[in-house]
């Protein structure tokens, strides 16, 4: 009975940050200008672009990234043959035409900063801005994908978008829900970490998600740390 308890307790602590980082997702309308697709190992965010395209939410896709942690080949994953903004537009048009006039393609950033100042410069390029704008990306990247727009490519207004199915449907065979513990408990440190050294704007993190996250970090899901970075400086509760 313990180790039910155990994992039950492990259960509520991750949802909590789940609910934590995916708050501002919402569905876009039809008045954006452009896409922003933020590339990572999870195809579903590409399968995702290519249904708000579909339905009209913007003429323009933007297809970021260059190979991450993930698929540039480690022990636990094999490397992609091309970037992972090559990738998610191959799947993106495997799922809805896209023409070629409607997609852009930046194969260098390795960072979430990288992603948006690179994808804007790139805009820029072809005379085309950005008034309203959308990103997609993992759903628990919700906050800091905000939070590095509000520093790196300030001038649209953004809003967030994810696939659906939320915390219970998210796991997936290439996606297990360990793993994802990982990520929720790294992704609330780089919030803290990323704003201190001016990456992305600061985000107030509410003292019962501090709470679960020093639980989690404590239980050991701590893969995805930046390691020897204090998530902050002073508890907060």
């Amino acid at each position: 009975m313990a180790s039910v308890t155990a994992h039950d307790r492990i259960h509520t602590l991750t949802r909590r940050l789940w609910d934590f980082h995916t708050a501002p997702a919402q569905a876009p309308g039809t008045d954006c200008d452009l896409l922003l697709v933020l590339g990572s190992h999870d195809l579903r965010v590409a399968e995702h672009a290519a249904r708000l395209y579909r339905d009209g939410a913007a003429p323009l896709l933007l297809f970021t990234g260059d190979r991450g942690r993930r698929t540039a080949g480690d022990a636990t994953s094999t490397r992609w043959p091309r970037s992972e903004a090559h990738t998610f537009a191959r799947a993106a048009r495997q799922h809805t035409p896209i023409p070629d006039a409607a997609l852009l393609l930046e194969t260098r950033a390795t960072n979430t900063g990288e992603n948006f100042h690179r994808a804007r410069d790139l805009l820029h390029t072809t005379g085309r801005t950005a008034t309203r704008a959308a990103v997609t990306a993992k759903p628990y990247m919700a906050r800091r994908a905000l939070a590095t727009a509000a520093v790196h490519w300030p001038e649209p207004h953004w809003t967030f978008t994810c696939f659906g199915g939320g915390y219970d449907a998210y796991p997936a065979p290439d996606h297990p829900r360990g793993e994802l513990v990982h990520f929720l408990v790294g992704d609330l440190q780089r919030l803290a970490v990323y704003a201190r050294r001016g990456w992305s704007a600061p985000v107030d993190v509410p003292a019962d998600v501090w709470q679960a996250y020093d639980a989690l970090v404590a239980a050991g899901y701590t893969g995805h740390l930046l390691s020897g970075e204090p998530a902050r400086t002073a508890h907060p509760h």
